[in-house]
């Protein structure tokens, strides 16, 4: 398979997978809906009016669809209910796998994960190997209690297991840098096992749970994977290997294990330790060790984890390091216009926004009142520098450092903008394809901006941003059959699929 063939579907679950690990997302990720519901189509009486001549097939097929639409503004079960009225009006539609997408995000919104399953599986007639909609799948039948949606959820995750299993240089997909192909596909494999391992240890099957956990850990180590496969040998009365695990959930860097998360993992540490040598003398030795043996073994990992904006309240007040190492205090950019763009080097859609933003930069490069920065958010740095140089962005990047969890980032990309009183005024998760016209400017997300600007020149200016960040179709480069996660990774309901690992 060529890159940039078959394997573009992997990219959509490499974002999956990060998302599952780096972000919170989880995710996460409220973000837009990135691929616009599917549309009725121009009809020729449409474009050419014509009193005489009666609707075909097609002009009658698309207004039923558009009163499908129209007929449930902002009621995700009517909408659902109208698009399953269409499909079996209509069932060989050539809009069939747009509308059934459209009921499957809908679904996830909705809070109806039996339906999000049911539509997910009927989305697999289309790509019964989408990485995506296996590993959806897998979480939406995980969530339900019986035994028959428990074995579905392990099936589905058993299929993307061997989907992981399969990757190899000849599957890398175009939009992911070589060098970080071999990184993308341990991300992937560990959120296949640590999905069935999850289904494992919600039914009671701990020694299954625990083998999944060891894998995942193998393919990429991270502290909540560790902490449950703790779990798994406590339930099965291996002190010594829950021990091992608590200490390594410990000492592992992981922007999801908060300091009060922390101190539960060291409790189950100390009480695993105390239940086989009923003393804690020698489990500090323990951890110091686990520690050194970490850092040594994944440095880069632990690479700036001194969390040096830990006390910063105001996003004025964090200090961001650039690329070369230097610091950048975002105070001496207050009374600015100051435009965020968040990203990291494995999100495809980032990279279309980055060249958005660079042609925003551009335009308003000798206007000393507005400031851009691209706020880089991957756990390992190591690849952000090559990348940066290989898509040539011109803007500035820094490391987000917390900054991501002060202004609640949950999505990438996502777009903020401050005016100069530092207040945020337009803030958008994903890309929003431009409206028909280039030229025009959303009146609704303008307005949202606009009511609390103060200077008219900050209303020009962002109007005009907006307008520019807006990526036409062509921009986006979305092949109908990826836009499953890509709607998915900013549907709110889903958030927790992205904290997968």
């Amino acid at each position: 398979m060529q890159p940039g063939a078959g394997g573009t579907r992997m990219m959509s679950t490499w974002a999956l997978a990060v998302f599952l690990y780096g972000l919170t997302l989880t995710i996460p990720l409220v973000g837009q809906e990135k691929t616009p519901p599917p549309q009725p189509a121009p009809s020729a009486n449409a474009r050419e009016p014509s009193r005489s001549a009666p609707p075909s097939e097609a002009d009658i097929e698309s207004a039923a669809l558009e009163k499908a639409f129209s007929a449930s503004p902002g009621d995700p079960q009517a909408l659902i209910k109208n698009l399953e009225a269409f499909l079996e009006k209509y069932p060989h539609s050539p809009r069939r796998e747009q509308v059934l997408r459209t009921i499957y995000r809908q679904a996830l919104q909705g809070n109806d994960p039996r339906k999000a399953a049911a539509t997910a599986e009927k989305l697999l007639e289309f790509s019964p190997d989408d990485p995506d909609l296996l590993g959806s799948l897998a979480d939406l039948y995980s969530r339900q209690d019986d035994s028959a949606s428990r074995e579905k959820g392990i099936f589905y995750a058993t299929r993307l297991i061997e989907q992981s299993e399969k990757l190899s240089d000849e599957t890398r997909p175009s939009e992911v840098p070589a060098a970080q192909w071999p990184e993308v596909r341990k991300l992937l494999r560990a959120t296949a096992y640590t999905l069935r391992g999850r289904i494992y240890a919600r039914a009671g099957e701990s020694q299954k749970a625990a083998a999944d956990f060891e894998k995942s850990l193998a393919a990429y180590p991270t502290a909540q994977v560790a902490e449950e496969l703790g779990d798994a040998a406590m339930q099965l009365g291996e002190a010594e290997r829950a021990i091992d695990a608590y200490a390594t959930a410990f000492i592992i860097p992981d922007k999801r294990i908060d300091e009060a998360r922390r101190d539960v993992i060291r409790k189950k540490l100390g009480s695993a330790y105390l239940a086989k040598y009923h003393s804690e003398k020698g489990l500090g030795d323990l951890i110091l060790a686990r520690y050194d043996e970490w850092v040594r073994s994944f440095p880069e990992r632990f690479a700036g984890t001194g969390r040096p904006n830990r006390d910063a309240r105001d996003p004025y007040d964090f200090v961001l390091e650039r690329l070369d190492g230097s610091p950048l205090k975002l105070s001496v950019l207050r009374g600015k216009i100051l435009v965020l763009d968040f990203w990291a080097t494995w999100c495809a859609p980032c990279r279309v926004e980055g060249k958005l933003l660079d042609q925003v930069r551009e335009r308003f490069q000798g206007e000393k009142s507005v400031a851009f920065l691209a706020v880089n958010m991957d756990d390992n740095r190591a690849a952000v520098p090559k990348f940066v140089k290989e898509e040539a962005w011109k803007t500035p990047v820094v490391y987000a450092q917390g900054l991501e969890e002060a202004l609640g980032v949950r999505a990438l990309p996502t777009l903020l903008i401050f005016d100069g009183q530092g207040r945020v005024v337009f803030r958008q998760a994903g890309i929003v394809a431009a409206p028909v016209h280039r030229h025009q400017v959303d009146a609704e997300r303008l307005a949202r901006v606009a009511h609390v600007l103060v200077r008219r020149k900050t209303d020009v200016i962002v109007g005009a941003m907006l307008n520019d960040l807006a990526p036409t179709r062509d921009d986006l480069v979305v092949a109908p059959r990826r836009r499953g996660l890509y709607d998915q990774l900013h549907t709110p309901r889903h958030r927790d699929l992205k904290f997968v690992i």
